[in-house]
């Protein structure tokens, strides 16, 4: 915080590019414990378990969003339509770039930490998935709502 006072206009000067670099090491990480998982020769996982922990992890990423969903839609949170948005997008995703070195530190060591992964990879896609599917409703519903609520304030 010290240095950003001297240097805050080069900063903004200059653009450096913070977003892709953070992108590209985001990527790293993911494509690195993928390869570390799946090019293990003790991982014994069949088509049918990785078919099964898919389903289980779409359903239960689902779950969390409808019940955070419900939870900040009743009549006594106070939560705006926006906040809602923001309370089922944020409180349900996880980031693999926490999980995976949590997982690594946790199990060093251990002789499944691959097989022990793979839902944490899962998720992590299904949740980029899930999202991008239910944006066009969500909004629709977010502005809807708005436009109610706009509706019933009374003018002053």
């Amino acid at each position: 915080m010290i240095v950003r006072r001297y240097i805050k206009d080069w900063l903004e000067r200059k653009k450096p590019p913070f977003g892709a670099i953070s992108s590209s090491v985001l990527l790293m990480i993911i494509y690195t414990t993928f390869c570390d998982t799946f090019s293990n020769p003790n991982i014994d996982l069949d088509k049918f378990s990785l078919i099964l922990i898919l389903f289980i992890i779409f359903s239960i990423q689902l779950s969390f969003m409808l019940l955070t969903f419900i939870f900040s839609t009743r009549n006594n949170s106070g939560f705006t339509p926006a906040d809602t948005v923001a309370i089922i997008f944020c409180s349900t995703h996880k980031s693999l770039t926490l999980g995976i070195p949590m997982l690594k530190i946790v199990f060093a060591g251990h002789e499944h930490l691959s097989l022990i992964s793979v839902p944490l990879l899962i998720y992590h896609p299904v949740q980029i998935l899930l999202g991008s599917v239910l944006v066009p409703t969500i909004k629709s519903w977010m502005v809807s709502r708005q436009k109610g609520v706009k509706l019933t304030r009374p003018t002053v």
